[in-house]
Order: structure tokens, then sequence, then C-alpha cells
């Protein structure tokens, strides 16, 4: 194995196979190298740049296959002096990226400060969102009242990937707001979350929506159905899925069907029961596919 001197050498090697090769066997450095593979990644030697970035994919992914331990901490430790100012931004993103995939929880402060930074707050939600347990979620949930309104959306879509339950409380007042942007946000988080509220929930107003934000917000709606009809709460899936139904749209109307044949109870059957009758053939269908499956179902229970 080379020391460190000798592989940075090599990265920096006019010869192509030499670099591919240092590369390669990155893996086995230690992490005292990642610093100086920093610099080189912005090298205006594309091959240069492009070994160095691969040999610091190649340390992360080394220490990646580790559950923990020393040398994954000083991995992590040294990458995030890359995505500091001290650095080209593309390196600082770089580095960030390379972090969601390998930092733990004792990273969290670190990353969140950058959720401040406008050229870096993409990716540092990005590598927030991808790293487990509840210090991301305090962190996301401290920085949502912090950040620019602009970015607020961001954070909720963080929020809700991660399901966060903590989170729902903020997703019902986001839904709230008088920026549709925002409250277009929060009813997504808030289905992703899909956290039943002691109160039935205030979804906003299709008034004064774009066509593709009522797409969203029905959208956002069906999926806190399917998930409270997973849950077993059936009377709050109905209450949602007969507003998909009373909609002129047939692929709505057809959703609702689907979400509601599942519950497979006699109020289902005599919800969806008149739509057989619709006016649009697809829906008839569907329809009926959905009586035959419960009817297959009611025989099999019996």
């Amino acid at each position: 194995m080379p020391d460190k001197d000798q592989f940075l050498s090599q990265i920096q090697s006019d010869n192509p196979e030499v670099r591919f090769a240092a590369w390669r066997a990155a893996g086995e450095m230690g992490a005292e190298v990642i610093p100086e593979l920093g610099r080189l990644s912005a090298s205006p030697n594309p091959g240069v740049a492009k070994a160095a970035r691969e040999a610091l994919s190649t340390i992360v992914h080394s220490v990646g296959k580790e559950a923990g331990g020393a040398r994954r901490a000083e991995v992590v430790k040294q990458l995030l002096g890359l995505a500091g100012d001290g650095y080209a931004q593309p390196v600082r993103v770089f580095a960030l990226r390379r972090l969601s995939l390998i930092a733990g929880e004792d990273a969290v402060p670190a990353i969140a400060k950058y959720l401040q930074d406008p050229d870096l707050r993409e990716e540092a939600v990005y590598c927030l969102e991808r790293i487990p347990g509840s210090a991301t979620i305090k962190a996301l949930l401290t920085a949502y009242k912090e950040v620019k309104a602009d970015f607020q959306p961001r954070i909720l879509a963080a929020l809700g990937h991660r399901r966060a339950e903590e989170a729902a409380p903020l997703a019902q007042e986001a839904m709230r707001s008088a920026n549709k942007e925002i409250a277009l946000a929060g009813i997504k988080a808030f289905a992703r979350i899909a956290k039943k509220p002691p109160a039935a929930p205030k979804f906003p107003e299709p008034a004064g929506l774009t066509e593709w934000q009522k797409v969203d917000r029905l959208d956002s709606m069906l999926r806190y159905a399917d998930e409270q009809a997973r849950q077993g709460n059936l009377a709050e899936a109905m209450r949602l899925y007969k507003i998909a139904l009373e909609r002129p749209e047939e692929h709505w109307q057809c959703a609702a069907v689907i979400g509601i044949a599942k519950m497979g109870t006699p109020e289902a059957a005599a919800t969806i029961f008149p739509k057989l009758k619709s006016g649009h053939r697809t829906v008839r269908l569907i329809v009926r596919q959905a009586w035959e499956a419960m009817a297959k179902a009611a025989g099999q229970k019996a």
C-alpha cells in the first residue's frame, strides 16, 4: 500500500491508468488524505478532479460497510471539513452528498447549520433527511422556524419523507398558511405522516390553487385516507374518499372506489353502489370489479 504522499502523487499522475488504479485502491488509505483530495477535486485538470472525487467515494464506500468504528467517524469528521467554506462550492456539495451516506446523529448540528446557506441548503436538507435518529427530526423542526419562507416547503417535505410523527402538528399548522406553497407542502407532509389528530384535519380549500396544486391537494387527501383505512380509522377514511367520489373527473372517482372497496364493509358497498350507473364507462367497470372482489371476499369469510 502506498503512503499518503505516494497515493496523492498517483491521483495527480498524467497517466490515466495510474490515476484509475489509485482511486480504486483508495479504500485502503486513511482519512488524513481527504482534505487534499478535496482540494484536488476542484483541480482545473478534469482527469485529476475526477480521480480525486472517485477516491473520496471509494473511501466513503469502504467505511459504509461498517455500522460504526473509529475509521468511519474520522472519515465523517474529514468530510465535514470539506463541507466548510475553505473549499470550492462543488466540493462542499460533493462532501454533503457523501455525508448523507455515512453520517450519524453526532454530525447533525454541523450539517444543520448549512440550512441557512442559500447555496448549500438543498444539499444539507437532503443529507439530513437520510440520517436516521431523532436528532435529525429535532434539527429540521428547529430549522423550519429559522429558514426563509421559500425554503419551508422543502423542510416540510423532508419531515414528510421521514414520516416524523413529531412533525404532524407543524404540518397541520402549515396547511392553514396563506402561502399556498407552504400550505400544499403541509398537506403533503401531513398525508405522509398520517397521524390522525384529535379533531378532523382542515385541508386547504381548492379556491385560489393552480390546477396542479389542486391535483396535489386531492392526491394527498387520498394518500391520507388510504393510511387511515389501513390503520382502521374507517370513518375518517370514508369522509375523505367521498370527497374524491363526488368529483366529476373519472380518475378521482376510480381512486375513491378502489380505496372504499378495500374497506369491505356494508357501508363501503352501499357508497359505491350508485356509481354502477355512472356516466363514465371506466367508473362503471371499476365499480363492477370492486363489487365482484367484495363479494368474493365475503364468500370466503362465510
